[in-house]
């Protein structure tokens, strides 16, 4: 009788146990998948002309009487060879099936790096997933210490928070990391050498959490830039002006981008920080005469000249005052 034409076995039946837990083992599949595979080989196969063997394999119709012989030796050796144990090898997906997205992949001949970055506290991955401008402090040396000290002790005062994720799901995090750290600085408030020292921590970041290579390179030749300037050359003066610019063109990028506006950063607008040099330097004029105001003159014989306080006539004290310094003996005698 044709194959195609006989009805298909019941696998669900304690004969077929050990044939579905071999399928089960060598697909990775749960019973009810098992068995859903078996019926389809058994179906495939008969439409083919070919007949099942207990592996799920097939093999072409017998013609041959001689193949049907008893075991001799050599196949019990071969046979002692394949079921030893063999080296572990990776299992692909099987076709048509879809792959768990909740499974660990990797590459298993990758190996874990010979030195390994600092992580920056998490409140500054978040902003920079969500596009957002994060002050550079968080990734100089002391931001990154006290992220790395937040770590650690996260476990001891775990407090959990519900925040909205992208496409209005809902994640739980851990609370102390969704707030700022109150030791935050500005950009124009750190010194120069910690700047640069960020900013390498910075485009690893935006790298990782996938802005793309076209921020990446702008805000890449925007540090190099700042770094190449003729300002430098001025010294303090010159990288305080260059902090400055750094820090409201960073900020206003952001804003930029929040409107669909942002532009190529990386271009230093030299009017833009000429301006703002020029304010520092007005700031630093007017603070020093404000200082020459209110400090003493000093002559050459040593005395100083102070300016006379502005008259301010006392309160009323209706003769308490003058009597109090009658009865202790200081003033004129009273009429």
């Amino acid at each position: 009788m044709d194959l195609a034409q006989q009805r298909p076995p019941d696998f669900t039946q304690p004969g077929f146990a050990g044939l579905v837990e071999l399928t089960m083992a060598e697909e990775l599949l749960n019973r009810e998948e098992a068995i859903e595979l078996l019926n389809q080989n058994w179906a495939a196969r008969g439409a083919a002309g070919l007949q099942p063997d207990r592996g799920g394999g097939q093999r072409p119709p017998n013609n041959n009487p001689q193949e049907d012989r008893q075991p001799n030796e050599g196949d019990n050796a071969q046979r002692e060879q394949q079921h030893q144990p063999a080296e572990p090898r990776l299992r692909s997906p099987t076709p048509g099936r879809e792959v768990d997205k909740d499974l660990i992949t990797f590459d298993v001949a990758a190996r874990v790096a010979s030195t390994l970055a600092s992580r920056p506290a998490d409140y500054a991955i978040k902003r920079l997933n969500d596009k957002k401008h994060v002050p550079l402090w968080y990734f100089t040396r002391e931001g990154l210490r006290e992220a790395a000290r937040s770590v650690r002790h996260a476990d001891e005062n775990e407090t959990l928070a519900i925040t909205q994720a992208a496409e209005g799901n809902m994640t739980v995090r851990a609370a102390n990391s969704l707030t700022a750290s109150k030791n935050a600085k500005l950009d124009h408030c750190l010194i120069y050498a910690e700047y640069m020292f960020a900013k390498n921590h910075f485009l690893t970041a935006i790298e990782n959490v996938k802005w793309g290579n076209e921020a990446l390179d702008a805000f890449n030749w925007f540090f190099h830039n700042l770094d190449n300037h003729q300002l430098r050359e001025e010294g303090d003066c010159g990288e305080r002006a260059l902090l400055h610019y750094a820090s409201q063109v960073r900020l206003d990028w952001h804003d930029k981008l929040m409107l669909g506006k942002a532009y190529n950063i990386g271009i230093i607008n030299e009017e833009l920080l000429a301006k703002i040099a020029c304010k520092l330097d007005a700031r630093d004029v007017k603070t020093g005469l404000d200082q020459a105001c209110t400090s003493p003159l000093t002559f050459l014989n040593g005395t100083n000249l102070t300016s006379t306080p502005p008259f301010r006539s006392p309160p009323p004290t209706h003769g308490l005052h003058i009597r109090c310094c009658h009865n202790a003996g200081i003033g004129p005698p009273l009429p």
